[in-house]
């Protein structure tokens, strides 16, 4: 069993994820409520990773190294501090989705986290997909409740099973599974 220890995000940061919004909840209870003896995962990236808090959970949870990817520089040198502070092996990156070299060279991933709003989920799908490992498993939130629709219209077709859905106030987290 894997012991994890609070995570501690530093003042000064500007990034978005302190682990008080609905959307950053859900990711986490989804993350939670992962059995390690039946999924564990050795690749992992978190997609628009803001301050890190949802790369350093699963670094803690998985006992491996998180890739956390964020398109502001700010988000990028927050998470690259936190994990540093919290003495978790995260690489932050800079980029502007799945396309940065580094993120290629390590797919496929067993697990991606995406918490980020419903227009850039729709935008990444097929690129998301992509670098999913099979067997993988996606867990994305930052979507209302009137937006699954159009989100689970985008990814079943691309071959992902909805396995789960956690829904806080109006703010909806769905984890997927690639056969």
């Amino acid at each position: 069993m894997n012991m994890t220890h609070e995570i501690t995000l530093y003042a000064g940061v500007d990034a978005f994820g302190d682990g008080t919004h609905p959307t950053t909840e859900g990711m986490l209870a989804a993350l939670a409520a992962i059995d390690p003896a039946g999924f564990a995962p050795r690749v992992i990236c978190d997609m628009g990773c803001g301050a890190g808090l949802l790369a350093m959970r699963a670094s803690q949870l998985f006992d491996c190294t998180v890739i956390a990817v964020d398109i502001e520089r700010s988000a990028v040198e927050a998470t690259r501090e936190n994990a540093l502070k919290n003495k978790l092996p995260v690489d932050a990156i800079h980029s502007d989705g799945f396309n940065h070299p580094e993120i290629r060279k390590r797919a496929p991933y067993d697990l991606i986290l995406m918490n980020i709003l419903a227009e850039p989920l729709l935008s990444l799908a097929h690129d998301a997909v992509s670098v999913l490992a099979g067997g993988g498993a996606l867990i994305m939130s930052g979507m209302l409740v009137w937006q699954q629709d159009m989100i689970i219209e985008a990814y079943q077709p691309l071959g992902l099973e909805l396995a789960h859905r956690v829904q806080l106030g109006d703010w909806v987290t769905l984890v997927w599974q690639k056969p």
